[in-house]
């Protein structure tokens, strides 16, 4: 269960994968055309990339380089809904549980409450992965 739920309380912590470094070594290379970074800053920042293993050292390489990594604060947002979240689902059903031992047995009513949140952290999880999914470099076909 932890393994389902760890890029959500974790995000910073998941490991990079190519597909991510790709998308960095383009946002890179984009922010050299914008005349953002040195290319020797860069290149410098690609040697970085190859090293780096987490995400949390991605937003560390990626630093001044706008919309390359998610903000501190949407990370952070998505941690904290997603704790509420699992705690409003746990304390919900077990009273939903409690209640229909003691033969007030209702349809499940906490359902709403837990997908209303639930859907408030998927836009929140949409939305951290979009930066490391999005590049401003355009493949040709």
């Amino acid at each position: 269960m932890y393994t389902l739920l760890e890029p959500l309380l974790t995000p910073d912590q998941i490991k990079l994968t190519d597909a991510d470094r790709r998308a960095a070594v383009a946002k890179l290379d984009s922010a050299v055309r914008q005349a953002i970074v040195t290319p020797s800053q860069a290149s410098d920042r690609q040697l970085q990339l190859l090293t780096a293993q987490t995400r949390g050292e991605l937003r560390r390489i990626m630093t001044g380089v706008a919309d390359a990594a998610p903000p501190r604060g949407l990370t952070t947002a998505l941690r904290a809904f997603t704790g509420v979240w699992l705690v409003t689902c746990v304390v919900q059903f077990v009273i939903w549980v409690a209640l229909a031992m003691f033969g007030h047995f209702d349809g499940p009513w906490w359902l709403w409450s837990d997908l209303g949140l639930g859907a408030v952290v998927a836009i929140l999880w949409w939305t951290n992965e979009s930066y490391h999914r999005k590049s401003d470099v355009l493949v040709a076909p």
